[in-house]
C-alpha cells in the first residue's frame, strides 16, 4: 500500500515536470538569448517606439507650420507675387505719410528647386518717427510671410524728419493658398493691437539719445536757473564721405548738429567748439571757457575737464551753470 502511494506521487511530479518543459518549449523555443538580453532588447525597443513616437509629433507640428505658411505666402508665380507685393508696399509707404520715397524690387531668388522663391524689396523715403512708427504697425499688422530684413534710420539735418531705408524679404511658395492675391491673413507677433500704444510712447522721447530717468529734485533744485548746457548731449558718432563727426543735441531748443573737427556751436548764449573726434569713443569740445573730454550720453557740463594738460573727472551732481563753480572743481 505503502509503494503505490509513492508511485502515484512519482507520477504526479513527472507529469509536472513534462507539463512545465513543454510550456518553457512553447514560449521559448528557438530563442536562445539570455533574460538579461530580453531584458536590454525589450529596453532598447522601447525607446525606439518613444523617438518613432517623437518623430511623429515633430512631423505634425511641421505641418501646421507649412500649413501656416502656405496661407500666408505670397501666390505662386513669382512675377506676379512680386508685382502684388510691390503694389502693396508702395499703399502702405503712401498711408504711412512717407515722402521723397521709392520702392524697388531686386530679382527673384528661386531657392531648393523651386519649392520657394525670395523676393527682396527696398523701400527709401523720409518721414517723422511718428510715421516711421505706423509704417511697422501696419507692416506686422499683416500676415504675409515677410520679414524686414535691414533696417536704417538716421535724422535729417535741420528737421524733423528720419531717412528710412528698408530691406524687405518675401516668399513666394508653389504651394501657396492664395493664387491671383496677396493673402488676407492677419499677423500674430504684435503684443498690442492699437497703434497708439506704440507711437505715443516712442514718440515721446527721443528716439537717438541716450535715456536718462528724470531724477526727484527738492525745491530748493527746482528754484536754480537751469543750465542750458545740462540739456546739450552728444547723442552720436558718425563718419561722413569718410570724415568723423559727432551728433550734438540741445533738448531744451529742440535743435541738433552733425558736427566737424573746428566747426562750433551756440548754446544758451555762450559759444562751443569741437576740436578733436576720436570715432565711436569720445570728442573734445571747448565750450564756455573749458575743453572738457565727451563721451556718448554726456552732457556739456559732464565729462573730464582737462586743465593744463591734466584731466578731471566731473560728477553729474556736481555740475553747475555757474563758470566759477566749475573753476572750483
Amino acid at each position: 500500500m505503502k509503494l503505490q502511494r509513492r508511485e502515484k506521487i512519482l507520477a504526479s511530479v513527472a507529469l509536472g515536470l513534462v507539463g512545465l518543459g513543454a510550456l518553457y518549449l512553447l514560449l521559448f523555443a528557438g530563442d536562445s538569448r539570455s533574460a538579461d538580453q530580453l531584458v536590454r532588447d525589450r529596453e532598447k525597443l522601447t525607446a525606439e517606439i518613444a523617438d518613432k513616437q517623437k518623430q511623429v509629433e515633430k512631423a505634425g507640428r511641421e505641418a501646421k507650420r507649412l500649413a501656416d505658411w502656405q496661407r500666408r505666402a505670397l501666390p505662386p508665380d513669382p512675377v506676379l507675387a512680386r508685382s502684388l507685393y510691390q503694389d502693396w508696399l508702395r499703399s502702405l509707404v503712401g498711408s504711412s505719410n512717407f515722402h521723397d520715397s521709392t520702392v524697388s524690387s531686386n530679382d527673384i531668388a528661386r531657392h531648393e528647386h523651386d519649392q520657394f522663391a525670395k523676393i527682396a524689396f527696398t523701400v527709401r523715403g523720409k518721414a517723422k518717427l511718428g510715421d516711421v512708427v505706423e509704417f511697422m504697425y501696419k507692416f506686422y499688422s499683416a500676415g504675409l510671410l515677410h520679414q524686414i530684413h535691414k533696417m536704417g534710420v538716421k535724422p535729417v539735418q535741420g528737421s524733423r524728419d528720419l531717412e528710412v531705408n528698408l530691406t524687405i524679404e518675401a516668399l513666394s511658395l508653389p504651394t501657396a493658398v492664395s493664387k491671383t492675391q496677396l493673402s488676407k491673413e492677419a499677423g500674430q507677433t504684435l503684443k498690442f493691437t492699437n497703434l497708439a500704444d506704440y507711437r505715443d510712447p516712442i514718440v515721446k522721447r527721443d528716439f537717438f539719445a541716450v535715456y536718462r530717468p528724470a531724477r526727484i529734485e527738492t525745491v530748493i533744485e527746482q528754484r536754480k536757473p537751469v543750465d542750458p548746457a545740462q540739456s546739450a548731449y552728444v547723442t552720436g558718432f558718425v563718419e561722413v564721405n569718410g570724415t568723423a563727426k559727432i551728433w550734438l543735441h540741445d533738448r531744451m531748443r529742440g535743435k541738433r548738429w552733425e558736427l566737424g573737427i573746428g566747426e562750433s556751436f551756440t548754446v544758451g548764449n555762450k559759444e562751443g567748439t569741437v576740436q578733436t573726434i576720436r570715432p565711436q569713443a569720445e570728442v573734445v569740445v571747448e565750450f564756455d571757457g573749458q575743453r572738457r573730454t565727451l563721451r556718448l550720453g554726456d552732457n556739456l557740463r559732464e565729462g573730464v575737464v582737462i586743465r593744463d594738460g591734466r584731466a578731471t573727472a566731473v560728477r553729474e551732481e556736481d555740475n553747475s551753470s555757474d563758470s566759477d563753480t566749475d573753476e572750483d572743481q
